[in-house]
């Protein structure tokens, strides 16, 4: 498989690496720093030099187009990627405007070919096993909080740029609820609708509430130096916490169960590849989820993809109108 980058920041930190992970052979990259993506292409004996967006796309020996842009940008690369019927692989939110999405709803259905979007939490064992720790009926009362705090690069180095801008594809919203709303949404179903409790420029607090009448609280803190991602699901029997406090995004996650009956505490082990993998973890998740572009193409999975990435983007959508 021949594969394109658009995009020389995320793209060449992690994509290019699960490229190389994957034998996807990365032939030319584009950036609208067009002297950057030459020099990058010199630099990594690429193939091609593109001069314009519309020169990549075109090229027919492309078969896989990985996007690493604003969100703000994206929804129109999508459209043509899919006119040229290129595999794509795209960042979260697709877009931050829903109505664009939704005209070209039917075209994405359609598609003859995998549209992935980079949710790699999907892939990661941790989460796979803390959802099968989930009691198979959930009570009403339950509880779930996730915290989310970090120092963004942007705010440890007093950076200006898009991450900065939510109209872009920025801010805390769209940086970080989405891979949170992924597996809350894969843990828990449906969602009926939220309250935004707290939202300033780095802190945003909102409450979910789910369609089995249970609900959770998301602090994200992106200005804190002291980092944690933790989910804990609690009831009146079990209490599950699924924790990281490393500096790896990807690594350090440690999943535990209290049973509150007996009181006893157990480490739940699971496969820890991403722990073993010697780079930044994300490279290795992204690698999983670039593998998927390799397996025998079903519609009705493609579908089904599909309507769990814009039902996504739908609620993004909602507590965008909550702020």
């Amino acid at each position: 498989m021949k594969g394109a980058i658009i995009g020389l920041g995320h793209g060449q930190r992690v994509i290019a690496k699960a490229f190389q992970i994957e034998k996807i052979k990365l032939i030319g990259v584009y950036s609208k720093n067009v002297k950057k993506a030459h020099i990058y292409s010199k630099k990594n004996n690429l193939n091609k030099l593109y001069n314009s967006l519309d020169d990549l796309i075109n090229d027919q020996e492309i078969d896989l187009v990985a996007i690493a842009i604003p969100a703000y940008y994206q929804i129109e690369i999508i459209k043509k990627c899919i006119k040229h019927n290129k595999k794509i692989f795209c960042e979260k939110p697709m877009t931050i405007n829903y109505d664009k999405l939704k005209k070209i709803y039917s075209s994405i259905k359609k598609f003859n070919n995998k549209l992935i979007v980079d949710y790699i939490f999907q892939k990661h064992e941790a989460f796979i096993k803390f959802k099968n720790n989930l009691p198979k009926t959930i009570h009403k009362n339950s509880k779930i909080k996730i915290n989310f705090t970090t120092e963004s690069f942007i705010n440890k180095n007093k950076i200006n740029n898009w991450k900065n801008k939510p109209y872009l594809g920025g801010g805390i919203i769209n940086l970080y609820l989405p891979h949170i709303l992924e597996y809350l949404i894969f843990f828990f179903g449906n969602i009926s609708k939220c309250k935004v409790i707290r939202k300033d420029k780095d802190f945003l607090i909102v409450n979910y509430f789910f369609h089995n009448e249970i609900f959770a609280t998301i602090n994200i803190n992106s200005n804190n130096p002291k980092k944690e991602h933790s989910i804990v699901y609690e009831d009146n029997k079990i209490k599950l916490v699924l924790k990281n406090i490393s500096k790896d995004y990807a690594k350090g996650f440690k999943l535990t169960k209290l049973n509150k009956l007996n009181n006893t505490k157990k480490i739940i082990p699971y496969n820890n590849e991403v722990n073993q993998f010697t780079g930044d973890g994300r490279i290795f998740l992204t690698s999983k989820l670039l593998k998927l572009f390799s397996k025998k193409f079903k519609m009705k999975e493609h579908i089904q993809k599909i309507n769990e990435y814009f039902y996504i983007e739908s609620i993004l959508n909602v507590t965008r109108k909550n702020l």
